[in-house]
Order: structure tokens, then sequence, then C-alpha cells
């Protein structure tokens, strides 16, 4: 519209101001009368009025420009703050991890060292064992020397010699056994060290879950999670929401991290100290096998009785003992308990029967020391009750329980397998072999 007017303006100006070809020669020009000029102004006036509106939405779209630019300013600036600050975290981060790989190389380091103390442990006590074999020959020699100079000697002196070089070699032998325990304590830490190193997270940023099918008869779903800092054993973790049994990590109290299985129930969770089903994992162990622990938390294992002191030591728990035959029967009891340290053999003492449709196969009146074939603590005077059943296990007298015998197929038909199996003398008696087993542990509700 502004443009016609322009055009009509532009023709009036021609018109009035009167072209060469409509003017005669010495003719005077005329003046525009005042409607021409009216119509002048009028154009001009609408002229100018259109190019102030044009201005005035060219400045508008200009101010609208500046407003997305001004915008776009402060989210470039938001944006270089949050830069800097992921530069600042990441910077924090790789300290954090230098840190870590510091720590991990000087746990290697004292590995190394120890590994090396354990050699020569080792000579050690292979030295000793020789000079024993020495003794022993020498004492055999000087007996049948002196037998054959002093066959007319009396009685008394040679028994006062005898014993003489018995004592002497039972001397060596208490020294053998001693190097032999601090081997095996040397043997702990170490496994203890290599516990910490695997379970050393040098992202702090990690997190991670993982669902692993289960193997077993009771087709249970296996997760593995981050412990909270707080989460002392598997019912610390029932209490704060978790309700899918499987591997999780937790960190008694005064203890380091430590990855074991919780089985959740609709009440609590439990945490597993033993678990037997196919028969895959041999538990006729040693000593110190028994006490660092063995097995895959995702088949059959055994947690460790170090592990277990340090989660039921501090506070009342309750025992419960699950039993399997080849009838898929099952049968439980639950028990009060306490059970102590490495310097009392992690000794357990059992208190009353709570619940369960088991017959108790464990003494109640006895402290009993954990046993195995090479450190004999059972009550019996003269058999090594571990040594003859197989396994490691709390034995009185032998004769009444052993969940960590050998894994046989239901009644025991060859003689030397007697007594042998994974068995509980009140159900079923000591000569079957149970399928699957489970020991778990959680602490006692305190009822107000």
């Amino acid at each position: 519209m502004n443009t016609v007017h322009f055009i009509v303006i532009i023709c009036l100006i021609c018109s009035m101001s009167g072209l060469p070809g409509n003017i005669r020669r010495g003719e005077k020009t005329q003046f525009a009368s005042s409607d021409d000029i009216s119509i002048l102004a009028h154009g001009l006036y609408l002229l100018g009025k259109g190019l102030k509106e044009n201005t005035d939405k060219i400045k508008g779209e200009m101010n609208d420009v500046l407003g997305q630019l001004n915008v776009c300013n402060s989210s470039i600036n938001n944006l270089g703050s949050q830069v800097r600050l992921i530069e600042s975290d990441e910077k924090d981060l790789q300290g954090k991890a230098l840190k870590l790989e510091m720590e991990d190389e000087e746990l290697h380091k004292r590995i190394m060292e120890l590994r090396n103390e354990l050699m020569k442990a080792l000579q050690d006590q292979q030295s000793v064992a020789n000079k024993v074999d020495s003794l022993e020959g020498k004492r055999e020699r000087i007996l049948e020397n002196y037998v054959e100079k002093n066959k007319s000697a009396d009685v008394p002196f040679y028994r006062s010699a005898t014993e003489f070089q018995n004592q002497r070699i039972d001397e060596v032998v208490v020294l053998l056994k001693a190097q032999q325990q601090q081997i095996d304590e040397q043997n702990q830490q170490i496994q203890l060290l290599v516990n910490k190193i695997s379970n050393a997270d040098l992202d702090p940023r990690k997190h991670f879950k993982k669902d692993v099918k289960g193997s077993n008869s009771l087709g249970d779903q296996w997760s593995i999670q981050n412990a909270a800092s707080s989460d002392s054993d598997c019912d610390q973790i029932f209490k704060r929401g978790e309700r899918t049994s499987g591997i999780y990590s937790i960190q008694p109290i005064g203890s380091q991290l430590l990855q074991t299985y919780c089985q959740m129930t609709a009440e609590s969770g439990w945490t597993v100290i033993q678990r037997r089903y196919n028969g895959t994992l041999d538990f006729d162990r040693s000593w110190l096998d028994y006490i660092t622990g063995f097995g895959d938390l995702h088949g059959e294992f055994w947690l460790g009785l170090e592990s277990f002191y340090q989660v039921a030591h501090r506070a009342k728990y309750i025992l419960r003992i699950e039993l399997e035959d080849w009838k898929n029967d099952t049968r439980y009891i639950e028990y009060t308990f306490k059970i102590g340290g490495k310097d009392n053999n992690y000794t357990l003492q059992i208190g009353q029967v709570l619940t369960g449709d088991l017959s108790s196969a464990i003494s109640d009146c006895k402290a009993l020391p954990f046993s195995t074939s090479d450190r004999d603590n059972d009550l019996h005077t003269v058999i090594n009750c571990a040594e003859q059943h197989s396994g490691g296990w709390w034995f009185s007298a032998c004769g009444e329980a052993n969940l960590n015998g050998k894994y046989l197929r239901s009644q025991i038909s060859r003689r030397q397998d007697r007594k042998k199996g994974i068995f509980w003398k009140t159900w079923k008696g000591n000569y079957y072999s149970f399928k699957s087993t489970q020991l778990m542990v959680r602490p006692m509700k305190i009822v107000n």
C-alpha cells in the first residue's frame, strides 16, 4: 500500500511540473493548484508514515533478536560454569584414583613381603623337619649301639636314656608346630590383603548391579550390589528396602568389606554362612581355608570362620540350619548361639532351640571349638573327628552331626564312607548323607 501511494505521488509531481512534451515554446509555466499541493502533501505524509511504521517494525524485530542473543549468552555462561564444575570434579576423581592406585601398589608390595616371609618360614620349617629326621636317625643309631654294647646294662638306665631322647624330639616337634601356626597366620594375612585388593574400587563413581540365575534347585536370582556404609549384615540391607535374595556387599563393625549371599524372607534378611546343594565343591579343607572361606557365592561356598565371627559376635544372633533329603523333604531348626574368635578356635556355644521341625544334633551344654584334619580341637580324647569324618565342624565326640562332610548319594553303602557324609543324627541317622544344607544367621528381634 505504501508503494502505491509513492507511485501516485510521483505521478502527481510529474503532471504538475509540466513535462517538456506538453509545454509549448513561448508559453509561461503555470503554478500548481492548491488541490494538487494538498494531494502531494498528503502523499508525502503517507509515505513518511509508512517509512516510520517500517522503521518501528524493524526496531522491534531487532530488539527480539537482541533478547534472544542475551538468552543465548546466559545459556553459554551457565554451560561454561557447569564445564568448570565438571573439570573440577574430574580433577578430584583423578586425585582419588591416583591415591587408590598408590595404596594398591603398597598392598601389592606388602603381599610380596609376606610371601617372601612365608617362603623363608617354609624353608625354616623344612630345615627343622630335616633336623627332626636327623635327630630321630641319631637316636636310633645311639639306641642300637647302646643295646649292642650294653646288653647286660640295667633296664632303668636304658629307659632314662630313651625318655631323654624322646623329650628332645618332643621339644623340636613343639617348635615345628609353632612355626606351622606362624605360617598359617601369615597365609591368613595374605588372604585378607588379597580380599582387600579385590574389593578396592578405583572409580568412586562406579555402581553396578548384575542379575545372574542361580544353578541350584531353588532357582534363585542372584544380584550384586554396592553396600551402604551402615550395612553390617543382610538384615540391615533388608531394613533399607531390599527384598531380592542375592549377593551383596556388607561391612561388619570393625571389619573389612566382604561379599556374601543374602537370603531375603518376608520378615528379615539372613546372612548365609554355608551352602551346599550339588557336590561340586570339596569341603575337606585345611584350617586356614575354613578361616578365610572358600567356594563361589554363585554356587556352593563356606563364608569363612573369621567372617562368621565378625558378623555375629557383637550382638545376639539366631543360627538357622536347613536340611533337604533326597526326596526333597526339608526341615529346619533355629538356635540362639555365641561364637568365639580365633584365639578360642571359633568356639560355638549353642543356646536354646527357638523354633523348627528338626531335632537338635549339636550339644547345648558344651562349648565346641571348630576342628579340621590339620587342627584337632574336638572333644574326643583319642580320635581326630575331622580326619575320621572328613571336612571341618564343631565336633564333640564325633558322631552327632557334620554338615561339611563328603557329598554322597543318599544311603551310604560302602563301609569306608560311613559317617563321612553330610549327616544329622537326629534325622535319618549318621549313615545318611543329605542332598542340600544351608547355615545362615540374623540378629535376634528385640520384643518390647
